[in-house]
């Protein structure tokens, strides 16, 4: 498994797992729960995702892939059910209320630069 980024008009919005980069792709084409979630959360004030972009799957930076890594394994030492593979980590600050409190302890900024949109500027599993 391989760590990928999900990319929004240029914007990181949240890092995954995924075989390789055409089941990223094909994950992110076909999974409605995330492009519901996408549509419904706000970030900065607006909508994540207007339902017409492109939502497109790349390979995760380095320090996109620590990130992701820190927070998976973090997420699952706190959870015997979840695998890390399996986790979601978003790069992107969000307003979604149906979080669980302590999710929100895990925000931290991105290194400078890192990625391929430098707005990114906080994170929260």
């Amino acid at each position: 498994m391989q760590t990928y980024v999900a990319e929004i008009d240029g914007r990181a919005i949240f890092a995954f797992r995924a075989e390789d980069i055409a089941c990223a792709q094909a994950w992110l084409d076909i999974h409605a729960v995330m492009r519901h979630t996408l549509e419904t959360i706000r970030s900065d004030g607006r909508r994540i995702w207007n339902g017409h972009a492109r939502i497109v799957a790349r390979e995760a930076t380095s320090a996109e892939a620590t990130i992701w890594s820190n927070l998976s394994v973090e997420v699952a030492d706190g959870d015997l059910f979840q695998e890390p593979d399996n986790i979601t980590v978003w790069l992107i600050p969000t307003s979604d209320d149906r979080r669980e409190p302590n999710t929100h302890k895990t925000n931290k900024p991105l290194p400078e630069g890192s990625g391929s949109n430098s707005n990114k500027t906080e994170l929260s599993s």
